[in-house]
């Protein structure tokens, strides 16, 4: 769990993904409740559209086996009476910072002095992170050989947009600490004290407004994880047995991207081959 803590801290604080849709209307609920996930396509588009929908325990229950989901209910359980008194300093000097009646003119003061600096550096980071980004996806395990092409092109792309547009505006940055303000105060939290009470469930709630919220900062600065989630197709299944495999193409940043994925099938439900 503190992992998670963690990953709500950043969220909040760098504020950098954009709204996946986050639409919890009655149509885009039974999107997903009718998507066969018998079908190892079908498994898998059902978490495009669980990530569409900002909806994390529902993505939690699709992507793992029941085996799995079960463990990651006890380790939450047993973690969450556990985060550390920096975590509790760090998770409330944010939230007082974010909730403060003033908060987007206090923390626009904090920012706008280094906003020049950054745009002068930002040319040679962007240079240099190509170089380190494609050396750091070619000799990483954890990405597949067959997926490091794809991952690098993804990476460049992203930092051409940002090079391409003005992301350290005044404007920008201040739409995204509005965004990510609005977000704070959804979370409704003002202690990490307050998870220890809560359920699984309510915790999973929690997640789901901190991946909208995080998602809606990025598409401050003009890129939306929603067109991406929307552009996948999935192509050429073949199944053999308990194994899977497809092609998947989606759409970033105005390219196309292709990879290979690979299913399995654990305790009867098709799961992502890790």
């Amino acid at each position: 769990m503190k992992k998670q803590i963690r990953l709500l801290m950043l969220a909040l604080l760098v504020a950098l993904l954009q709204a996946c849709g986050g639409d919890d209307s009655a149509s885009t609920k039974n999107t997903l409740a009718n998507i066969n996930t018998d079908s190892p396509d079908g498994a898998f588009m059902a978490v495009v559209q669980s990530l569409k929908n900002n909806d994390v325990n529902a993505l939690m229950q699709i992507s793992m086996s029941a085996e799995e989901y079960d463990k990651a209910v006890k380790e939450f359980e047993t973690a969450k009476n556990t985060p550390t008194e920096s975590d509790k300093a760090q998770f409330n000097q944010m939230m007082s910072m974010l909730t403060n009646d003033d908060a987007e003119n206090l923390i626009m003061a904090m920012v706008t002095p280094k906003l020049e600096q950054m745009r002068a550096q930002l040319p040679m980071m962007l240079m240099m992170g190509k170089s380190m980004a494609s050396q750091m996806i070619e000799s990483s395990s954890d990405v597949p050989d067959d997926q490091k092409e794809t991952a690098t092109r993804l990476a460049t792309a992203l930092m051409d947009f940002v090079s391409e547009n003005d992301i350290l505006s005044e404007e920008v940055t201040r739409k995204a600490i509005s965004t990510a303000i609005s977000t704070a105060k959804n979370l409704d939290m003002t202690s990490l004290e307050e998870l220890q009470n809560m359920s699984y469930d309510d915790a999973m709630v929690k997640a789901s407004i901190v991946m909208g919220g995080a998602k809606d900062v990025l598409g401050a600065y003009g890129i939306s994880l929603d067109d991406l989630l929307s552009s996948v197709e999935v192509s050429d299944v073949m199944e053999n047995g308990d194994n899977a495999s497809m092609k998947l193409a989606y759409k970033f940043l105005g390219q196309t991207f292709n990879q290979d994925m690979k299913m399995v099938k654990k305790e009867g439900k098709w799961v992502a081959d890790k």
